[in-house]
């Protein structure tokens, strides 16, 4: 079964993306960018779905983190945000961002964008 981590500090987004993702796969919730790649430092999931506003540590710093380190520089990473106004686009697409996928999340949505990436 394939890794997907989610990074995400507000709860309700974490137990949606549980719900959404755990029948087809293994679901990590991490609740800030801190502990994301601590997380990282010992494990290698196949997908990271990264918030971009959390309180300790933002997604573009997180990813520019996760682009830095050798093993880590291939995992495909998609932004989950409200954002999606070109600025925020061109930074993500800048720091190698996989994609973006647009809050509120949706059930649909969702599975269709991680089978694009990484498939079942």
């Amino acid at each position: 079964m394939k890794t997907i981590l989610v990074v995400d500090d507000d709860k309700l987004n974490l137990n949606n993306a549980m719900k959404i993702l755990s029948p087809a796969y293994k679901v990590i919730p991490m609740p800030s960018g801190k502990m994301a790649l601590t997380y990282l430092a010992k494990n290698t999931p196949d997908l990271i779905l990264l918030d971009i506003l959390m309180p300790d540590m933002d997604g573009f710093a997180v990813m520019k983190e996760i682009r830095a380190n050798a093993a880590w520089a291939d995992i495909p990473v998609i932004f989950l945000t409200a954002d999606v106004s070109p600025q925020t686009c061109t930074k993500g697409g800048g720091l190698g961002v996989t994609g973006f996928m647009a809050k509120p999340l949706e059930a649909e949505r969702m599975i269709s964008g991680v089978e694009a990436v990484i498939g079942r």
